[in-house]
């Protein structure tokens, strides 16, 4: 079932829908709260579209990382069990 939540960065209010759990909607709106207040305190002049970018980057950053982490445990994986069944 979706939800419609509002959060708040700085001066603007977003409006966004999600089918989300409880438990996953707060924890992300905790971790995105949490990040634009860090760069907002490093960066005070920075406007909210350009932290949101910073974050958007930083996410998508991340994911190529964990998806090449993930790439690499699939090949080992593979690797040591077809060595298994060489056997």
């Amino acid at each position: 079932m979706t939800k419609s939540i509002t959060i708040r960065l700085g001066e603007r209010t977003y409006d966004l829908t999600t089918d989300s759990t409880e438990e996953e909607l707060v924890n992300v709106l905790n971790q995105i709260q949490t990040q634009y207040s860090q760069i907002k305190n490093a960066v005070q002049d920075a406007q909210t579209d350009e932290i949101l970018i910073v974050m958007l980057a930083n996410a998508l950053l991340d994911k190529l990382r964990y998806e090449r982490a993930i790439s690499r445990m699939v090949s080992k994986f593979n690797e040591s069990a077809s060595k298994r069944v060489v056997k």
